[in-house]
């Protein structure tokens, strides 16, 4: 079986990059790391095959507009079972996850109070442009065994994977500048507008490429009821990193070959972290006499 999913959604995107705040004793900048959130919508399509012991799970999507920033992916699955005749199989995946990320940002200002020498300071830091480029490739491998359950095609999965990530960044910026103000540690407001301190934040721009290795564990699970009611579900854990992912999909099929899904996913990343709902019509294709077939085995099970 084939089933195909177009979709259109809603998604909430936090963003964390790094944006310079000054220079140290050597000269070299300085750094903290912003946090965004923002929502957004946009669309993407599901594909899930069948065929026989193997399955393919694939998700993309595109959000053109959410955070200041684009968003684009894509999440393919491809697992196979190692079949021995019992309700206990042998399981063996590869994954890869695929996602950018294209942060602008105009007229940054952003505003922070720290503690200095015994006074309150207000530091009030302007850039005419922030551009960050975020790019994520993550191949993750997976060893399991499914245990069927008494019920229909039911089942459940726990596994074991190994992630891979491959985080590019390009992040770039017009020189600015940070003015600092001595407040009311109570209230923050100015004690005195003329500034204690005006220094040049100059302008950057940087490339990085980072890679870090993963261990995660979790299940996945299928409940259904002859194929035409599905929820497909997967939560897993990061060991190394203390970030969960939890993801669902569900279909309705209103007749053999139309019906609706729908698509959940709360993810955390080392740089992101999206929740994404999508919702769209699902057009099932499926094998000559394959619809006769499971309408005949419901009637010899159910006599109905």
């Amino acid at each position: 079986m084939l089933v195909v999913t177009p979709m259109a959604g809603w998604l909430r995107n936090t963003a964390r990059f790094p944006v310079p705040t000054g220079t140290d004793e050597n000269d070299e900048l300085t750094y903290t790391t912003y946090e965004f959130t923002d929502d957004g919508w946009g669309g993407g399509a599901t594909l899930m095959g069948y065929y026989k012991y193997v399955s393919l799970t694939s998700v993309f999507f595109g959000f053109p507009e959410v955070n200041q920033s684009h968003v684009l992916g894509n999440v393919t699955y491809l697992g196979g079972m190692i079949p021995t005749g019992t309700f206990v199989e042998p399981y063996l995946g590869m994954g890869l996850a695929l996602v950018a990320t294209d942060v602008r940002f105009f007229d940054f200002r952003d505003t922070q109070y720290r503690e200095s020498s015994g006074m309150t300071l207000r530091g009030d830091a302007h850039m005419p442009f922030i551009h960050v480029n975020n790019d994520i490739i993550a191949p993750f491998p997976k060893v399991g065994v499914k245990f069927a359950l008494p019920i229909q095609h039911w089942y459940v999965q726990p596994f074991y994977s190994f992630m891979y990530e491959n985080v590019e960044t390009h992040a770039r910026s017009g020189g600015g500048d940070v003015v600092l103000y001595e407040v009311d540690p109570t209230t923050h407001e100015l004690v005195d507008e003329n500034p204690e301190q005006i220094f040049p934040v100059r302008a950057f721009d940087t490339r990085s490429t980072k890679e870090y290795y993963s261990h995660l564990v979790g299940a996945d699970f299928l409940i259904d009821f002859h194929y035409f009611l599905q929820l497909r579900g997967k939560v897993y854990y990061n060991t190394n990193h203390d970030l969960w992912t939890v993801r669902l999909i569900g279909s309705v099929m209103f007749s053999a070959h139309m019906g609706i899904a729908a698509y959940f996913e709360y993810t955390e990343k080392i740089t992101v972290t999206n929740t994404y709902f999508l919702i769209g019509p699902a057009v099932l294709f499926s094998p000559p006499g394959f619809m006769e077939e499971m309408m005949a085995r419901r009637h010899r099970k159910g006599g109905d």
